[in-house]
Formats: structure tokens, sequence, C-alpha cells
């Protein structure tokens, strides 16, 4: 097309209905398109490769195995949720042929480098089946949406919106200069009367033409809480299911006061729980700090969050988005293996680096019990790495993306994530929506009356089913996080076992009067007496 021509594009596609799910069930799951469908072993077709039409693909195999990847590998994890990271046009400063998409350029038009064909029609085409593909597979789609900033720069860097109206739609400094809470250059003037227009017209955009159903907001700190709750509002005034969450921070200094944790309360979005994320692997900037699934430690944050954040900054349950990685920092598996080489020789030694794979499934096993809304990182069930970089947004494919292989070599801890993603499925005891019935299921050993001391490092508590939906009448959870073996006591009562030490064991059905259950370092059990 010349530079003085344009082009109007008018589609068409029909997209499968929106399947029906409560956000209190969801299990969210994290990838980049590109990243996902890219590996040449991973059995998507060679002209799909790296693009939405790849994720779209059934009967994917690892090459020469009976492993599934990509699409087929989602619905047999039991995921429900798919969060693409960012899907509209974006730029690509860094590396012209990779970007994970954080610096947007048109916030209401699909990326042109994920799709297939090469007409112009394409990336909205593809868009839309890609969306109708998941939802026809029973799958929810969230879209990472990066609201908070712009690929534009001033002066001399303005495209779209600091090129139309730059006072209306960025944050500026007394003294002409940008804010630039997002580290990325400017600052979204989320709280203008434009820019709030342009937010909740944006997003009403991808629902009402893509059919998405959700939204996870970069640095959500930036976007004042008025508009947040304005903007949940519209899109919970379209289907109330809508789910709407986000990160309470920021990068850097802002021109407003950031949107954190605590301002949602009963307003209509989520957020990001890094108290129960630091509290699993440790904080994101101490890397030599050990914390509970690899040594028992800040045992608080994991407990806060087990109870859905409610008894910290949360009103409910489902404004609470448990995690433990993500596409920011380090992967778990490098995380763990980096902590554990900054400790002192003599401990390594006592500590091998072979126990990630339960550290990880014990961490597994705590999102999926946990009250709130689980969210996992693609490959993190089987233990994906980064070769230890820890912001890979333009490293290229050969750092960044999934390689298929890994799942073969990690099947086992694989298999365990899928399982317990189903343990969580099969108990509304773990998924409460209200804040009042997780007050009343969920009690802590020491709470109990009488009250019972858990050894050092480890975590132990109930969950009753207050709802009579379960088909247990209550369940015990222990977590052991620590490096020795840990025996710890139980309630008065008989129990079956169906997960114990790193297996699943749901076949067994015999009821045993236990006083205590041991637990090999690093795992976790689930404990069980069925409704009688």
């Amino acid at each position: 097309i010349r530079d003085d021509k344009g082009y109007v594009f008018h589609d068409e596609t029909h997209g499968h209905p929106r399947p029906a799910m409560e956000p209190k069930d969801a299990i969210l799951y994290e990838l980049h398109v590109r990243d996902f469908t890219r590996d040449p072993a991973s059995g998507v077709r060679p002209d799909w490769l790296g693009t939405y039409m790849g994720l779209t693909q059934r009967g994917t195999r690892l090459a020469g195995t009976t492993v599934t990847t990509c699409l087929d590998h989602i619905l047999e994890l039991g995921i429900n949720v798919v969060q693409l990271m960012p899907v509209h046009a974006f730029s690509m400063p860094y590396d012209p042929r990779y970007e994970w998409g954080y610096m947007p350029n048109d916030f209401n038009a699909p990326e042109e480098t994920y799709c297939a064909g090469t007409d112009l029609g394409a990336p909205i085409r593809e868009m839309k089946q890609l969306v109708s593909a998941l939802h026809r597979e029973g799958l929810r789609v969230t879209l990472d949406v990066v609201y908070n900033h712009t690929a534009e720069g001033w002066p001399g860097r303005e495209r779209s919106m600091m090129g139309l109206a730059p006072r209306t739609y960025f944050r500026w400094r007394d003294d002409g200069t940008a804010w630039n809470g997002s580290a990325c250059g400017n600052e979204f003037h989320s709280n203008s009367h434009h820019g709030r227009r342009f937010l909740i017209e944006s997003v009403l955009h991808w629902v009402r033409n893509y059919q998405v159903d959700g939204f996870r907001f970069d640095l959500m700190g930036l976007i004042d809480d008025e508009s947040m709750a304005m903007l949940a509002s519209a899109l919970h005034h379209e289907d109330p299911s809508i789910m709407v969450y986000g990160e309470p921070w920021a990068g850097g200094e802002a021109g407003i006061e950031i949107n954190s944790k605590g301002k949602q309360r009963g307003r209509g979005w989520g957020v990001f729980n890094d108290d129960i994320r630091d509290g699993l692997r440790g904080h994101v900037f101490e890397l030599d700090e050990p914390a509970f699934i690899n040594a028992g430690a800040q045992r608080d944050e994991v407990m806060a969050g087990i109870r859905g954040g409610i008894d910290t900054f949360a009103e409910c349950p489902t404004e609470t988005i448990n995690y433990i990685e993500c596409h920011d920092n380090h992967t778990l598996e490098d995380r763990l293996a980096i902590t554990h080489e900054m400790l002192p020789k003599r401990e390594r030694a006592r500590k091998p680096v072979t126990s990630r794979g339960e550290m990880s499934k014990l961490g597994a096993l705590t999102l999926m019990t946990a009250q709130g809304v689980p969210f996992l990182h693609s490959g993190q069930e089987f233990g994906r790495t980064k070769l230890r970089e820890d912001n890979t947004y333009n490293l290229g494919d050969a750092v960044n993306n999934v390689r298929w292989k890994d799942k073969a070599s990690g099947a086992e801890r694989c298999d365990y994530y899928r399982q317990v993603i189903q343990l969580r499925h099969h108990h509304p005891m773990f998924r409460l929506g209200d804040r009042a019935l997780v007050d009343r299921a969920v009690i802590y050993f020491d709470h109990l009356n009488p009250g019972i001391v858990v050894p050092e490092g480890t975590i132990g508590f109930r969950v009753e089913d207050v709802t009579g939906e379960d088909a247990w009448a209550s369940a015990l959870v222990l977590l052991n996080g620590s490096t020795h073996e840990k025996t710890i006591p139980l309630p008065p009562g008989k129990f079956g076992v169906a997960t114990t030490g790193g297996r699943f064991e749901l076949e067994m059905t015999e009821l045993t009067a236990s006083v205590s259950h041991t637990l090999p370092p690093h795992t976790g059990a689930v404990l069980f007496t069925p409704r009688a």
C-alpha cells in the first residue's frame, strides 16, 4: 500500500461462543504465541510454527514420540484459561525478529508477525480463529494488555497517540518531560477524560469483536483505581464472568498514586499476589534467599496466600492471583538452581540439586489447594529453563522458545502437575469464591481447638466442605518445605490418602485412624475424609 493510501478491511469471521465458567474455577496458563508453538520438534505444521494458527492445531506430538505438545498439551494438563502474552500490535526496538510485545504501537489491532497468512486481513481473521478454536475446546482466553505506556518517545519518536494528543494521553512533569513509571519511556494518562474513555472502549472492542474473556493488565499500578473501577464495571456489564486482574505495582517513580495491592477490595478486579510468590520461592531480587519450598522458610507469607489473601489485602479470594513463576524474572527451575549454587559449599552438599523437581511439585500442590486463582507459566510443569536469564524480552528464540523435548525428560513432574490440577477441579472446597466461606472452611492446625503445633518448616491446614458440594467432608493439607523428613501430628479422625510424598494414590479408599503423617523433604500430602 502506498503511503498516501488507506486500507479498510471488514472481517465477518464468526467465533465459537464463550465457554461457561466462574472466575473462582479458573486455572490460568500464561504463554507467548511464538515461544509456545515455534519449536520445529513440536509437530506443528511448518507453515504454522510460531503463529496464531499453530496454537489452534490439534494432534501435535513431539517428533518421534506420543508426547503431546501445544494445544493438546494444554488440554491434557487440565487448564481452562489461556493467558496470551501481548498480541496487540507492538514495536520491536531491540530485535527486529523477536519481542515479547510490551512496547505497544496499536492497542486495538492484532500483531501481524504471529500470522501464518500474508494478506492484509490475516491478523484480524487469525486472531479471531484462535480465540474461537480455544473456545471450542472449552478454554477461555485472557489477553495480557499493556495500556500503561506506548513505544513512543518525546521528542522525536511520536507515531500514534503521542503524535495525536500528547497532553491528553500521557502524563507530564512540570519541567516538560514525560513521567516514566513504566520504565519504558512514558506513562499513559489513564485518569484524563479521553484516556479513560479510550481504555474502556478498547477493552470492549476486544470483547465484542474478538470474544476474549478477560484481561491481565501489565503494570496496572499506573492505571488509576477510578479508571479500573469504571473499566471493570463496563466489562462486567457485558458479562459478569469476564476476568479483570493485573500487576499492582509500577516500574519506577510515577505521576500518580500507585494503584497498589488492596485498592481493588470489592471493586471488580484482582491482583497478582507477590507475597505467596516470594514466600514460596524467595524474593525476586534476593537470589540467595531461600524460601518455603526449598528451605521451609517464610511460612507466614505462604499461609496468608493459602487463605486467598483475605487476611491481608483481598475482599474475596477471586481477587487474588496465586503464582510462583511468570514470564518476568527467572523461571522456577532456574531460580531454584541459582539459589542452591549461592549456598555455602557445606550446605549444598546436604541439599542435592536433584530435589528441584520435588520442590516444584510442592509449589504446585500449594497453589492448587490454596484459595484464590492459581496461575502457571508455560513450561513450569516440566522444568522450563531460560538458561539462567531473568528478563528475556529481547533474547530471541534460542532462550525463550518452549523446547518440547523438555516435557519428555520432565514427564514425571508434568504428570504430577496434571494430577494436582485435576484434584482442584474435582474438589470445590479448594476454590471457594466467598470470603465468609473461606473463613469457615480453611483453618490452620494451630488454630484448631485444641491447637496442633506443627514442626518447623511445615504447614498444616484443614479444609471443610462448607457448601455441601464436595465428595469429601474435609481434607488435610500437609506441606513440608524443609530439607529434612518431618512428622506432622494430625487432628483426631480417620483419613484416606489422596497424594503424599510427591505421588498420587487416588485409588486408595481404606481409611486409617492415623495420629501423624511423615513426609520426606520438599513434599506434601492431602488426606481426606469422604462424605458419609
